[in-house]
């Protein structure tokens, strides 16, 4: 067997290993995962806090509506550059709601607030790495000038003992990705680390962690 025949073996294997859930150790020859793309953190994550963060945001606490827009689950596994799964890391998840404002007090007030969106969720991963919060699909929004941001949600994950990862999670095949400055400033091969397709109202975004 060549060198190159090997190596395909072992990325095949990490990639098997991965999509079973398993957590057996990763030898130190086979290929790691690369961490998810970093992007900026934004003018908007949430100053103030809000007794409701829980992993429905399509609905306030004691609130009777639900939230304007597509409904949208995003679930994923949270990993470290091994293959690990990461147990009980912090994932603070926001976004705009449907008409692209945020809850914030700096946010354009070109639109209404949805009184029944939660806008902000802080969660943890489960002890397989999982986690999953029911959403919407956030709009665009005019962010400086002639820049419209393409819709996204941002998230921060934090874990002790690995790096804390602030990046932001993009739809494939909307034609603002192209134009988005802060999507661009992303490498090419790395931005399908943060663009997500959606079915039937479903995400798939697996986050990967670098080790400290």
């Amino acid at each position: 067997m060549n060198k190159y025949q090997s190596s395909r073996r072992s990325f095949i294997y990490l990639g098997a290993v991965i999509a079973a859930g398993s957590t057996l150790p990763i030898l130190a020859s086979e290929p790691t995962l690369p961490p998810t793309a970093k992007q900026a953190e934004g003018p908007f994550f949430p100053k103030h806090t809000q007794i409701d963060k829980d992993a429905d945001m399509t609905k306030v606490a004691d609130g009777a509506g639900h939230a304007l827009g597509e409904p949208l689950l995003v679930s994923g596994r949270i990993f470290d550059t091994n293959g690990n799964p990461v147990a009980n890391a912090i994932i603070d998840i926001w976004q705009s709601d449907s008409n692209g404002r945020y809850l914030h007090e700096y946010a354009p007030e070109s639109s209404p607030l949805d009184e029944n969106f939660q806008y902000w969720a802080k969660i943890k991963s489960g002890a397989d790495g999982s986690y999953s919060v029911k959403t919407i699909k956030p709009n665009k929004y005019s962010a400086m000038g002639d820049w419209v941001r393409p819709p996204h949600i941002h998230f921060r994950v934090a874990k002790k003992g690995m790096r804390e990862l602030t990046t932001q999670m993009y739809f494939a095949n909307e034609a603002l990705n192209e134009l988005d400055k802060l999507y661009l400033e992303v490498p090419k091969k790395a931005r399908a680390s943060i663009t997500v397709e959606v079915n039937d109202g479903k995400s798939n975004f697996d986050i990967v962690l670098a080790l400290v």
